[in-house]
Parts: structure tokens; sequence; C-alpha cells
């Protein structure tokens, strides 16, 4: 079983069936029950050429979801090798909680995760997971790394802007993390809808899931979306942006990365992508 169809009605769940085929701020906080552990020894990203596009590889997942682990295997492993020549995969691990009620509440769900998947549902497959959607443009399971592969491929020969992350010195270690984005021109025929997004995420953690479909087994994950929020418009002829973010309680700096990327709201294309960890290894 590799996909885990869900049709959603306004109020929830209405039915859950199993096939083998926006944003405002987000805050998530732990499940104090799951204990959440951070990876400090995780792999770094993988090199790529100078010239490689970055492509934003979203995964909506869930620790309830038995199809799942694979799904964040797959991410984890494009991260740590970038597969995909001319690309730089910047991955960003979403977690819905439509799954909650059903066995194990995931510590990093959120409503506004599960809405962000809702709005690319003209891509044409609805809600499920796991789903990993490219660039804005393209979804998939995320479990089928060749497809995922593939899609990558593709998004990387489009236009895509630029986006310059500086990330400011911290006063102390319970110091907010303050961003700059210095966006570039976007590319021609860029919609006038575009915004700039950040997201805060959390390089590796492991977590022991003790219900559910996963019960027994010990989950690991990458870049854990724990922030996202929309910075402002994206100028079109380029310009600079200021984003805040405080640091999730118990994680520290040197185990957060920032992503930032810029997409058409109502097309929910992306038009480019950065990405730079918070604090220098």
């Amino acid at each position: 079983m590799n996909k885990r169809l869900l049709i959603l009605s306004s109020v929830g769940i209405a039915s859950i069936a199993c096939a083998t085929a926006a944003v405002s701020r987000v805050g998530v906080e732990s499940n104090a029950e799951a204990s959440p552990v951070s990876v400090s020894n995780a792999a770094p990203p993988g090199r790529t050429e100078a010239t490689a596009v970055p492509v934003l590889v979203e995964l909506f997942t869930s620790e309830g979801c038995s199809s799942c682990p694979s799904a964040d295997n797959v991410l984890a492993a494009l991260e740590r090798t970038q597969s995909v020549a001319g690309a730089r995969i910047v991955p960003l691990a979403l977690h819905v909680d439509y799954w909650d009620g059903i066995g194990w509440p995931d510590p990093f769900s959120s409503a506004d995760a599960t809405q962000r998947q809702r709005n690319y549902a003209p891509l044409g497959s609805g809600s499920y997971t796991p789903q990993a959607v490219i660039d804005g443009r393209s979804e998939m399971i995320g479990s089928r790394k060749g497809l995922v592969e593939q899609a990558i491929g593709e998004a990387a020969k489009r236009p895509h802007g630029t986006i310059g992350v500086d990330v400011a010195a911290r006063a102390n270690a319970a110091a907010p993390v303050a961003v700059t984005l210095k966006i570039g021109a976007l590319p021609s025929g860029a919609a006038l809808d575009a915004e700039v997004l950040v997201a805060l995420t959390q390089n590796a953690v492991r977590v022991a899931v003790l219900r559910g479909e996963n019960a027994g087994k010990t989950l690991e994950h990458t870049a854990v979306t724990r922030q996202l929020i929309v910075a402002g418009k994206a100028p079109a002829g380029g310009g600079e942006l200021k984003a805040s973010f405080d640091l999730p309680k118990g994680v520290a700096a040197k185990e957060l990365r920032i992503v930032a990327f810029v997409q058409e709201r109502a097309s929910r294309k992306v038009l480019g992508t950065a990405t730079r960890d918070v604090e220098a290894p």
C-alpha cells in the first residue's frame, strides 16, 4: 500500500480509502507523549554544481500513516545525495493533521499544513499521504523516487528567480532568528499575486511511535517544518523583505534551516527557492 487517499469535507475527514496507485503563521509544538529527539549527527545536504537550480520538494506526510516512512526516507535521500543533475533539491516536510485522530497524534502536525495541501487540489489527485509536490506544479506519491526525480529534473529546466538569505548574528541562544531576504527579479510572465514565504525547518528528528499504524517503529524525519510564514508580496523587479522566528522549544539553532521561496498565490507555481543554515555547523 503506497498511497493513502483521503476525501476531505470542509469539517474534516469524510471517508478514508486505500489505493495502490494559505498560509498563515504555523507554529508546531511537540507532543510530549511522542518525545521527539533531535538527530545531531544528521548528514549534511549533498554537494551540487554552482549553477544548479534550487527546486522545492514538499512532502505531505504523517506519523500516523504506514505508507509515509518510505516517503520520508526518499526525501532524506534526495537531500543527502542531490541525485538530479542541474537541480539543488530543497526539501520541505509538512505534517498534516487529518491522521491525528486515527491512533497517533503526530507531534509536528498542523491544520495549516493540511490547508496548504488542500490548496494543491487543482493539481488533480486530491489530498493523500504521502504526497510530494514539486515546485508547486506537479504532484505524485512521495515514495516513488524515480517519478519525484523526473519531476525535479523537469522543474530545474524552467526559469527561476533568485533569492538571497541572510541570517543576523544572534545575541544569545534564546534570541529570535532574524532573516533578511533579497529577492531578485522574477521570471518573465510571473503573476502579480506572487508572495515570498519563509519556513523554519528542523534538519533531522527521531520519534518513537507508540500507537497507530506505525506503532513500535522509530521514525526519522528530515526538513520538518516548524514554522511557515508569508513575509510579504514579492517585488516584481526585486527588493528586500524581512522575517523573524522564535526558536522551537528545546531545539538549538544549529539544528535549523531557513527555506525561502516565491510562490504565485493562485496558480501555486514556485518561482524561486533558497535555503541556508540558521547557524553554521
